[in-house]
């Protein structure tokens, strides 16, 4: 629930940043502002972190920690409010390496140069790039990451994108402790994404 409220909260403070912008440009801007993207291809590139709690070994308390993701989008673009398309990646948690595989969607709430956007990618996480240590075995998981952002137009269909998030991802991993006993375990990774990119 506190999640939704900040998004809330976030969307609000997004678009009234965006709504002054707008009304200091004056008319003036408006008369130089790029034309609206037109429909067709887009596609975006995006790097960031993922900050979260991190498990310590013997019952330690956690530590929070920022680990590297990246992020690629390509899509059809029907509308300014909606693209669909197919999003993937790599992040990193702890000691594992998940390659996103989701359809994701995006959308400028505003026809200005600058403008707030949203963007959700839900899916599947696998772990085939990711080293697997002696007697563990991870597997893959759903995965969920909505978004909300700034996106600030540099021509017709480029602009620089800055977005905040939070991203779920499901683990389950397969160990042998060293008394033989096989241990399943599932992980949810719960983390805030903080991304910056390119669109085009």
């Amino acid at each position: 629930m506190k999640h939704i409220a900040a998004f809330f909260l976030l969307l609000l403070l997004i678009t009234r940043i965006a709504s002054s912008a707008q009304a200091q440009s004056g008319a003036a801007a408006e008369a130089f502002a790029p034309s609206p993207a037109a429909t067709g291809y887009v596609g975006s590139v995006e790097l960031g972190f993922l900050y979260g709690k991190f498990k310590n070994p013997f019952n330690n308390p956690p530590t929070y920690m920022a680990s590297p993701t990246v992020q690629l989008f390509n899509g059809y673009r029907a509308h300014r409010l909606f693209a669909i398309g197919a999003t993937t990646g790599l992040d990193f948690y702890e000691n594992l390496l998940v390659t996103p595989l989701t359809l994701g969607i995006r959308g400028d709430i505003l026809n200005t140069r600058v403008s707030p956007f949203y963007s959700l990618d839900a899916g599947y996480g696998a772990t085939f790039l990711s080293s697997k240590r002696a007697g563990e075995r991870p597997d893959g998981g759903w995965l969920l990451n909505p978004a909300l952002g700034l996106r600030v137009r540099t021509g017709n269909q480029t602009a620089y994108l800055f977005s905040l998030g939070y991203k779920q991802q499901r683990v389950d991993t397969e160990s042998m402790t060293g008394w033989g006993v096989q241990v399943n375990e599932r992980i949810t990774y719960k983390r805030l994404s903080l991304r910056m990119g390119f669109m085009f």
